[in-house]
C-alpha cells in the first residue's frame, strides 16, 4: 500500500509561529539556559565594571525552520536568543591575548541538547 503525503508548509509554519510553541521555547531560554550560564559564568571582585555574569538578556528571535522553496518563502520557527550585553562578552568567550576562552554559551548549547536527550 501507498501512501501519499502532503506537506501542510501552512499548518507546520502556524504550529513552529504559534503563541505555546513561542512560550515553551522562552520559557527554556529563561529557566534552563540562563541560569545554567549565569552558574558557569566568572565573576570578579571588581566594581568598576558589569560583570559578565550580570549581562545576560533573553530576547525572543526566529529560526529557519525549512529553506524556500520555488515560489515559496522560508518557514519560519520562532526561537529564543541567550545573549551577553557585556563589554567583555566576547573577550569571555573567545579568549584574548593568548587567553582561553571560556564558551560560556556554547557549553550552555551543550548543556541544554545533554538535558533534551534525556526528556
Amino acid at each position: 500500500m501507498i501512501v501519499k503525503f502532503k506537506l501542510d508548509r501552512r499548518g507546520v509554519q502556524a504550529i513552529a509561529m504559534s503563541g505555546p510553541v513561542r512560550g515553551a521555547v522562552m520559557d527554556v531560554a529563561r529557566n534552563r539556559a540562563l541560569p545554567y550560564a549565569i552558574s558557569i559564568s566568572p565573576r570578579s571582585d571588581r566594581t568598576d565594571h558589569r560583570h559578565y555574569q550580570d549581562s545576560f538578556v533573553v530576547v525572543p528571535a526566529f529560526s529557519g525552520l525549512a529553506p524556500e522553496a520555488i515560489g515559496r518563502p522560508p518557514m519560519l520557527r520562532v526561537a529564543a536568543r541567550l545573549i551577553n550585553i557585556s563589554p567583555h562578552a566576547a573577550a569571555v568567550e573567545f579568549g584574548k591575548k593568548g587567553r582561553r576562552g571560556q564558551r560560556i554559551l556554547g557549553r550552555t548549547v551543550d548543556h541544554l541538547m545533554s538535558i533534551s536527550r534525556r526528556v
